[in-house]
């Protein structure tokens, strides 16, 4: 019976074959196992030459092989290179040179992890997706009280992936950063929108005309605020009601100087939800929120009552 192995060399894909017979891989293998040369007198010299050869080209395959799993190892993140370099039985120079051959950095970088940790936990649509966090821990063989765990919730935590909630029952819980509401007030008789009065009526007719992303104001900067996250305009003066919803588009930053006011971000227009709170708006009686100032989270109540309806 004849075994033969494939291997692809180097990077232009050039490809090697390797031919050999089962019984010369039961030899050389029990050979190398019990530490001899040969295994018994009758081996012939011709035999042991034939070996050679083809114990030369495999160990070249190997070499290989070997080469290109350590480079996708470390491009994993999998195991950190302490560990990497211990299986493959090499010093830290020398890992890091053969890393460096591959375009591997040779100092792993915080971003570096955490490019790692966004691709494993990031679904095809590029959202976070909590199944793929879990399956990330379990991957890596990691209870949360392991100090590399500790160390993914870390950095996952500090990216905006996962938050921290303390004090549960003396130890912290981490869950996924779900897109937070946001009351936005406007005062239609003095704020402005795209260079026009900011009354109910108009902006709900800028939703219908689909102006795209547009610039808000903030007179402090939301640390908390970012991409994906909802705007409820509510209409102070005369008017005391939620009746427009708008989806953040970006953070917040510093505004240009002369601005209107020292930060600002990008949203957009929800016509759905506008249209839907224009006919059916919620008033400041109903909300638990009873003295609605410029721009802060929303509570939960008038979250739930808000979603009901902008119909969502």
């Amino acid at each position: 019976m004849v075994t033969r192995v494939d291997f692809n060399f180097g990077d232009d894909g050039s490809q090697e074959s390797v031919v050999v017979s089962s019984d010369q891989l039961a030899r050389v293998v029990s050979a190398v196992l019990q530490d001899k040369v040969l295994l018994s007198e009758r081996t012939a010299p011709h035999d042991l030459w034939r070996d050679i050869a083809a114990v030369t080209r495999l160990l070249e395959g190997l070499a290989d092989w070997r080469e290109r799993a350590i480079v996708a190892v470390d491009e994993s993140g999998a195991v950190d290179r302490s560990s990497l370099g211990v299986a493959a039985s090499m010093g830290a120079a020398k890992l890091y040179d053969l890393l460096e051959r591959h375009g591997r950095p040779r100092n792993q970088t915080r971003l570096t992890q955490v490019e790692v940790l966004e691709n494993r936990v990031t679904s095809e649509e590029g959202e976070w997706d909590p199944a793929r966090v879990v399956a990330t821990m379990n991957s890596y063989g990691w209870e949360t009280d392991d100090r590399r765990a500790r160390a993914l919730l870390r950095a996952l935590t500090d990216h905006e992936v996962l938050e921290k909630i303390p004090n549960r029952g003396g130890r912290a819980v981490y869950q996924l950063v779900s897109p937070r509401d946001w009351l936005y007030c406007l005062d239609p008789e003095r704020d402005t929108m795209e260079n026009g009065p900011s009354t109910p009526a108009r902006v709900a007719r800028l939703a219908g005309e689909d102006p795209g992303s547009t610039e808000w104001w903030l007179g402090k900067p939301l640390k908390r605020m970012r991409e994906g996250d909802r705007l409820w305009i509510y209409f102070g003066g005369g008017e005391g009601k939620i009746a427009a919803m708008a989806r953040v588009k970006s953070s917040p930053r510093p505004a240009p100087i002369g601005s209107h006011k020292p930060y600002e971000f990008d949203a957009e227009l929800d016509l759905r939800a506008t249209t839907a709170l224009s006919k059916s708006p919620v008033r400041l009686e109903e909300m638990d929120q009873k003295h609605p100032q410029a721009c802060g989270e929303m509570r939960a109540a008038d979250v739930k009552l808000a979603e009901a309806r902008a119909n969502l």
